[in-house]
């Protein structure tokens, strides 16, 4: 049996901001209770303790100290991940995705977006919809190895959800260390 396909998580993603349960702002403490408890990828800086890195599968994230999610990140170029699934666990969805698979649903979806190329980075491309204070990146590049030819449809490495406001988000005051979560 196949994995069901990624893509329209992806395009949930881009057209309402949200994968799932997890969407920018998410309180940390709600998506504990609707997802289970998340690993923990560690501090963001060694500094300080917050911003800090947790993730449910393959869905990395990262939580200001106001356990507030300020960005995700789904490292698509696995040929399969695991999503995080209500009430908790995983489920296995295929990662392959092609830049004409991705921009025919996005077109499908209303979607629209801009296409920025980075230098001189010739071999990948990020397709950006705009979301208000937030930006979903869809990281694309032209071959699946570097010792590889080039491909004619061009396939998705990383989605991501970030904020982009001006000023940053700032925190008003933090909850107490003893929260559970004083990472």
């Amino acid at each position: 049996m196949t994995a069901p396909s990624v893509l329209p998580g992806l395009v949930d993603l881009a057209a309402t901001g949200a994968f799932g349960e997890l969407r920018m702002d998410a309180s940390l403490p709600e998506l504990v209770r609707l997802l289970g408890r998340p690993w923990d990828g560690g501090r963001a800086s060694k500094q300080h303790r917050w911003p800090h890195y947790f993730g449910w599968g393959d869905a990395e994230t990262e939580f200001c100290r106001c356990r507030r999610l300020r960005s995700l990140c789904l490292q698509v170029w696995r040929s399969e991940l695991e999503l995080p699934l209500p009430g908790g666990g995983v489920r296995p969805v295929d990662g392959r995705v092609t830049e004409s698979a991705l921009t025919a649903a996005l077109t499908a979806a209303g979607c629209r977006w801009e296409t920025v190329v980075h230098g001189s980075l010739t071999d990948q491309r990020t397709l950006r919809v705009a979301r208000g204070t937030s930006r979903v990146d869809f990281v694309l590049v032209d071959r699946e190895a570097y010792d590889e030819p080039v491909l004619d449809d061009w396939l998705l490495a990383k989605a991501g959800l970030w904020e982009h406001r001006e000023p940053f988000h700032a925190c008003g005051e933090a909850p107490s260390p003893d929260d559970g979560w004083g990472a």
